[in-house]
């Protein structure tokens, strides 16, 4: 079978490995389509480990990785497999680890626990953000927003995801803020009360004026973060990956900002995702900026870093 492998910084090959084995609690997937963690795929590509590791990225990366999320149909199940049959639509809920095989693969094993059930009204292209919409639930699930005015820093997809779930739990309102255009007006297509661009000083005193009761960081960056913590009054829950340092002092702690604990993800978190695409809460696809064949993973990866997309979808050729 076909698959991915970075085997140097910005050097992207196809190459051929053996379908894998399954065992006993596994079942095999034909992959449909496997969407871009975007922060992720852009660090390993270029050369840079997201933790800041030294020594890492070692390459050649593994075939597939850094690909983790992905959507598939089951064409085989190992005998002690309980939860899924031959020909059922499933997607992954957790990776299988960077020195494992990731899934820019034609066909990839799954144990049963790290897949889930895809909703018959969820396209696969959709589907493939499940993991990511699962992991931002969890990060949610400590808050308790209803009635609360929020927002969002940082509008790639875990953002846009986020956006969606404060509005299902409840939340008064939900302001998305970033510094580039083109998201701020897709959060305003899936329906945020407001948005802001950070970069205009006039646009920020909105929230400064009015400041905010919980805001989630998705922007990776220590300046969003700092927003976030500058103009919450209440739980700045940290998703992104912060890369440069951001202060918090006395001053926040006498205004009530605090970072909450934030929980591993679990089955609850898994289901409220599959329940808000069952009642059309949910809007996946419209992350989907480009749709490529395997070949052209690097030109989808330029594209990301060129801020053209929000995420790539790779299909098997």
């Amino acid at each position: 079978m076909k698959g991915i492998q970075i085997v140097a910084p910005r050097t992207a090959e196809i190459v051929d490995v053996p379908i894998p084995d399954i065992a006993d609690d596994e079942v095999l997937v034909r992959v449909k389509g496997c969407a871009t963690c975007a922060h992720w795929d852009m660090s390993v590509y270029r050369g840079i480990d997201i933790f800041e590791r030294q020594g890492y990225p070692k390459y050649p990366i593994p075939v597939g990785y850094p690909g983790h999320e992905m959507s598939g149909e089951v064409v085989d199940v190992g005998p002690a497999v309980t939860k899924f049959r031959v020909g059922g639509r499933v997607a992954s809920i957790i990776s299988g680890g960077e020195h494992a095989m990731g899934f820019y693969v034609e066909y990839i094993n799954r144990p049963q626990e790290t897949i889930a059930k895809v909703p018959d009204n969820v396209s696969d292209d959709a589907a493939a953000s499940m993991e990511m919409a699962r992991y931002v639930a969890s990060h949610l699930a400590v808050l308790d927003v209803r009635g609360l005015r929020t927002a969002v820093v940082g509008l790639g997809s875990a953002g846009l995801i986020a956006v969606q779930e404060l509005r299902a739990m409840g939340a008064a309102e939900v302001i998305g803020i970033d510094v580039l255009e083109d998201r701020l007006t897709l959060a305003r297509q899936l329906g945020v009360s407001d948005t802001i661009n950070s970069a205009r000083l006039d646009e920020l005193r909105r929230i400064k004026d009015c400041p905010l009761q919980a805001t989630v960081d998705c922007s990776g960056a220590a300046a969003g973060l700092q927003i976030a913590l500058d103009h919450t009054r209440g739980p700045v829950v940290m998703y992104g990956v912060v890369h440069g340092d951001a202060v918090i002092s006395t001053r926040h702690w006498f205004a009530g900002t605090y970072i909450p604990y934030r929980k591993p993800p679990d089955a609850q978190d898994t289901a409220f995702v599959q329940t808000m695409w069952r009642n059309g809460q949910l809007d996946t696809e419209i992350l989907i900026g480009a749709r490529l064949p395997f070949a052209e993973y690097a030109r989808g990866i330029e594209m990301l870093l060129a801020k053209q997309v929000v995420r790539v979808l790779y299909y098997p050729e």
